[in-house]
């Protein structure tokens, strides 16, 4: 079996790391993220975590400024819009690709189990054997991951998380299909106050 260079198997543990990190908001929108910095504390050499952070430019979950390096974009109302137009068409193609698999959410209660814009999709893509929307998934969740609290101040994740898992049990696609396009269509026309909320939770947590 191939296993790749160790440089290879550098470059995939510095992307996955720093795609985690961007995920669980180490570090605060607009801030730099320096290649030296993140190469010293992951233990490799810079080329394979310049690479990762090159990827993760690609993906849209840093900003690549030529000159300055990379930073961590800044979500704001048009962006957030646009992201959740692309979640809620997205969940429309997973919806229309056969079920393979049972959604992974066996052995939670609904009042224990809370979905965000993005573990929804995850969740469908998790039913699909498509590869690409799986990836396409996986990246609106990172995406998205940084305004949940924002979400959470304006929603109901209790609720729309047990109407969700009730629906995934009883598999009736169609019912999911309006689930999904209410629950992002909320979330885009609210856009402007998710984003005005994201970043005064974001500067309170720098203070």
């Amino acid at each position: 079996m191939f296993m790749g260079t160790s440089e290879d198997r550098a470059y995939l543990q510095a992307y996955k790391a720093i795609r985690q990190a961007l995920r669980e908001r180490y570090w605060p929108e607009g801030q730099h993220v320096s290649v030296a910095r993140c190469a010293e504390s992951c233990k490799f050499s810079p080329t394979p975590v310049r690479e990762a952070m090159a990827r993760l430019a690609g993906e849209g979950l840093l900003d690549e400024r030529r000159g300055l390096g990379y930073f961590v974009p800044r979500l704001g109302p048009v962006e957030l819009s646009e992201l959740y137009t692309v979640a809620q068409s997205t969940a429309v193609s997973l919806l229309s690709e056969p079920v393979v698999l049972s959604a992974n959410v066996a052995g939670n209660g609904a009042e224990e189990t809370l979905f965000d814009s993005g573990t929804i999709l995850v969740t469908l893509a998790g039913q699909t054997a498509n590869s690409l929307l799986c990836l396409i998934a996986a990246n609106l969740d990172a995406r998205l991951a940084p305004v949940q609290p924002a979400e959470a101040t304006m929603f109901n994740p209790t609720a729309e998380s047990a109407e969700f898992l009730a629906l995934i049990a009883a598999g009736d696609r169609r019912l999911l299909q309006r689930f999904t396009n209410a629950y992002y269509s909320r979330r885009r026309k609210a856009a402007l106050e998710i984003a005005r909320r994201h970043d005064s939770l974001a500067r309170s947590a720098t203070q």
